[in-house]
């Protein structure tokens, strides 16, 4: 593959966009950069081959394969070849809601990311060499629907500050999503076994549900049950609702219409009625 760089015709239409790409490329050999006052859009930045410093507000990180690094608008930087040839990926973006999406997602800028080898995000600098290729229309669109997904598997692959990316931590329960997927109609079914399960303990379990998840292992048990009993109110609509509190796992209906009705802000007759 050959070096490449795509400067986006953004239009006014473009512009409207949540957010939307200026340029994108890859260098397979990288020069240096100084850039005294930053750039004036989101600058992402990462190494496929080699090794280069990135030098930033004080701080001086080495760019190895599959690390990079999210810079806010502004931010003064400088970057330069440790090895040779060091091949670099870039994309530059903007919005008016690229702050609100980069933080809805808790990405972190002017923090090193790092992911592993066998993530998307490694192959990246090729698969948008696609992109990269086309003419220019609807590049504007094109470019919106890339730059998100970006930012999602940025969100789900990377990892920060040497922490464990989501899809690590979800790799980790995937034998707690199944165990849970065929026994949410046990009652019994409680943190203790669940941990035993996976061979942690409660307390670590718990967080890795929480990083995986954002909910306890207790939470995640209540969203599947209800989820089930969505299933059936509107499948099996001979089932009364208590019957269906009982084979989702619950003992007591009426805590299942309490907790139903906290999460789909409706009781399970009114749901089964407008489905």
């Amino acid at each position: 593959m050959k070096h490449y760089t795509k400067h986006m015709l953004i239009s006014p239409l473009d512009r409207t966009l949540p957010i939307f790409v200026e340029t994108i490329g890859w260098n397979e050999w990288q020069e240096e950069f100084i850039r005294p006052v930053g750039y004036h859009c989101y600058h992402w930045l990462h190494t496929t081959h080699g090794e280069g410093q990135f030098e930033y507000s004080g701080k001086t990180i080495n760019l190895t394969p599959n690390r990079g690094i999210l810079l806010k608008p502004g931010t003064p930087h400088r970057y330069r070849t440790i090895s040779h040839p060091w091949s670099t990926y870039y994309v530059t973006f903007n919005g008016d809601l690229a702050p609100l999406i980069i933080s809805s997602l808790g990405l972190a800028t002017s923090t090193l990311i790092s992911w592993e080898m066998d993530s998307p995000l490694s192959t990246l600098h090729k698969t948008s060499h696609e992109l990269a290729d086309q003419e220019f229309d609807l590049n504007g669109m094109e470019g919106s629907v890339f730059i998100y997904r970006f930012l999602m598997d940025l969100k789900r692959y990377g990892e920060i500050d040497n922490q464990r990316s989501i899809s690590q931590y979800a790799a980790r329960l995937t034998p707690i999503f199944q165990y849970l997927n065929e026994n949410y109609s046990n009652p019994a079914i409680g943190l203790a076994q669940l941990a035993e399960l996976a061979g942690v303990s409660s307390q670590r379990l718990n967080y890795i549900f929480r990083k995986a998840t954002g909910m306890s292992p207790y939470q995640y048990i209540i969203r599947i049950r209800i989820q089930k009993a969505k299933e059936l109110l509107i499948d099996k609509d001979r089932l009364t609702v208590k019957q269906i509190a009982a084979m989702v796992g619950f003992t007591d209906d009426s805590h299942f219409v309490s907790t139903f009705r906290k999460i789909e802000t409706v009781t399970p007759e009114t749901y089964r009625n407008i489905n």
